[in-house]
């Protein structure tokens, strides 16, 4: 006798669910790195000084 098709549907619908599961996962880490980001970024962006930002500092490395 060969194997039965009992399982057919549900081993893609467990890879589904655990990819789903990691994706969700990955997602929280972006947003909690995203968020550390905007917190060490936040305070120079009040500052009165204004620094050059990457494309001012190519335009003065090519002229």
């Amino acid at each position: 006798m060969g194997k039965s098709m009992y399982n057919f549907g549900k081993q893609g619908k467990e890879k589904a669910r655990q990819q789903k599961q990691m994706d969700k996962a990955a997602k929280r880490i972006m947003a909690k790195q995203q968020k550390a980001n905007l917190k060490t970024v936040a305070p120079n962006a009040g500052s009165d000084i204004a620094e050059p930002g990457p494309v001012e500092e190519n335009v003065k490395s090519i002229a």
